[in-house]
């Protein structure tokens, strides 16, 4: 089961200059459309007086939540062009946004094309990249005096507790790696003899 998947760490910027036409390559690292959108329209305000926005963002480890767009520019020149980039470098939860300067001289959508793969390309070669990990969240319940057998079973697997609160049982959200998640659980089971109770915080 694939659970990693990468991202770059911090925001990169290159800049290409194609027959008079200036493109600069602004990559962001982003968790959700929204941050993607607000970061759009943070840059189209900065370059304000440039001639598009083209742009590409995708999501999840296997970018199945993404969006392109060529911002007036000739059908499939430049949105798609920049996804591809994405999916070269093998990226997510990316945000990538080429704006051009119009330099006068028509390229074509073939130098479109290359322009626009080329300049976001040179941005995400500027990036470094972060390995992320797919979570599943869950909520286990068990009785106080299994408190150190599964706070020690959790710090091995590398698990995170999110939040924690005290009633007549110790409740804990943790969150664990995705294809840890059958491992973790068994062994949880197996040290507290059986006195544990777990949910999954999607059910």
């Amino acid at each position: 089961m694939k659970d990693e998947y990468q991202s770059i760490k911090g925001a990169v910027t290159a800049a290409l200059k194609v027959e008079g036409s200036k493109f600069i390559a602004s990559a962001f690292p982003v968790q959700h459309r929204d941050q993607a959108e607000e970061t759009l329209v943070n840059l189209r305000k900065e370059y304000y007086d440039a001639t598009h926005h083209c742009f590409a963002y995708a999501f999840g480890i296997e970018r199945k939540e993404f969006r392109c767009s060529d911002d007036g520019e000739p059908s499939g020149t430049a949105g798609i062009k920049i996804l591809a980039a994405i999916q070269s470098k093998d990226l997510s939860d990316i945000l990538v946004v080429v704006t051009r300067y119009f330099g006068g001289t028509k390229l074509g959508t073939g130098g479109l094309g290359r322009a626009y793969f080329e300049s976001a390309a040179r941005a995400l070669a500027e990036a470094g990249v972060v390995q992320k990990i797919v979570a599943e969240e869950l909520q286990i319940t068990f009785p106080y005096d299994e408190t150190s057998r599964v706070m020690n079973t959790l710090l091995h697997s590398k698990s995170k507790i999110i939040d924690t609160s005290y009633d007549d049982d110790v409740k804990l959200r943790i969150s664990v790696r995705k294809s840890s998640v059958r491992l973790v659980i068994d062994e949880l089971v197996n040290v507290t003899r059986g006195n544990l109770a777990v949910k999954d915080r999607g059910t």
